[in-house]
């Protein structure tokens, strides 16, 4: 995400990638939103953060191009492996249409351009306003004159209320071994937004029937709706659609995305507030 989500991580960063897999993969619901913003835009897009790949191929379905950039050599290893065993997203790697960046997404540069730019989760982990602020500077560089940006993050629903201590969070198979995580979360508010340090545990089974540990910790920040629209503004870009859900819900205090769609703004354009939209909006 920033350099790499699993810098610093006093373990096994491939086997943490692995994990982030199994967790991240089972998410299906967003393919159908991105599949379509593919189809409408019609162009290349890039994808910052983009992980092991888990929307590349929904991308690819209605995209010319798809750039995949990532901080992670791991999520990279991941993404690689997953072009391989999947026919479609190899073929559009070896035809061009498909491409991989290492890369820290707060220092990418390139002269290309894109339609299409996406940021899935990528906010939270950039570590404040200014990395923010930046990184949102250079989508719209990025962008087309007509290009859009999606930032697409957890929803007010979705935010802790409180903190929460050291407790089981799932229970599953890895390669035929039982894994258990552990997470806990610290939080803290301010007007700006939401910090949370997030700690996690996981429990792998060896064959020996012993118990190996693997801890990772974050720490995540959550900009206030009114600080994000800031940062939108001060990055030259005008919020044009948002939504609650991949479903196009209006974005409300109880719904579990925040997706905001944005555009470069016009000479002298104030930043549009936030509105219900319905479907054929992006259709």
């Amino acid at each position: 995400m920033s350099a790499d989500i699993f810098a610093g991580q006093p373990s096994d960063p491939d086997l943490l990638a692995e994990i982030y897999d199994l967790e991240h993969d089972q998410i299906t619901e967003d393919h159908a939103f991105y599949r379509q913003l593919a189809r409408r835009t019609r162009g290349a897009v890039l994808d910052l953060g983009c992980g092991s790949g888990r929307l590349f191929e929904p991308l690819l379905a209605g995209a010319q191009r798809v750039v995949g950039v990532d901080g992670s050599p791991a999520l990279l290893r991941r993404a690689r492996q997953r072009i391989r065993r999947n026919p479609l997203l190899a073929q559009a790697a070896a035809g061009g249409r498909l491409e991989l960046v290492e890369c820290d997404v707060r220092q990418l540069r390139r002269d290309d351009r894109f339609g299409l730019v996406v940021l899935v989760g990528v906010i939270p982990h950039l570590g404040g306003a200014e990395a923010v602020a930046g990184l949102l500077a250079t989508c719209r560089r990025l962008l087309t004159r007509a290009g859009r940006l999606v930032i697409d993050d957890l929803g007010p629903a979705e935010m802790p209320a409180e903190d929460l201590p050291l407790s089981v969070d799932w229970r599953r198979q890895l390669r035929g071994r039982a894994l258990v995580r552990y997470s806990q979360l610290m939080r803290e508010e301010s007007a700006s937004g939401l910090t949370v340090a997030f700690s996690t545990l996981v429990e792998r089974a060896q064959p020996d029937g012993t118990i190996a540990r693997l801890p990772a910790s974050y720490r995540l920040w959550y900009p206030s709706p009114e600080e994000l629209e800031r940062l939108v503004q001060r990055a030259g870009l005008a919020v044009e659609l948002s939504y609650g859900s991949h479903d196009l819900e209006p974005l409300t205090r109880d719904s579990e995305r925040r997706i905001l769609v944005a555009r470069r703004a016009s000479q002298g354009e104030r930043v549009a507030g936030r509105h219900p939209v319905a479907p054929t909006d992006i259709g």
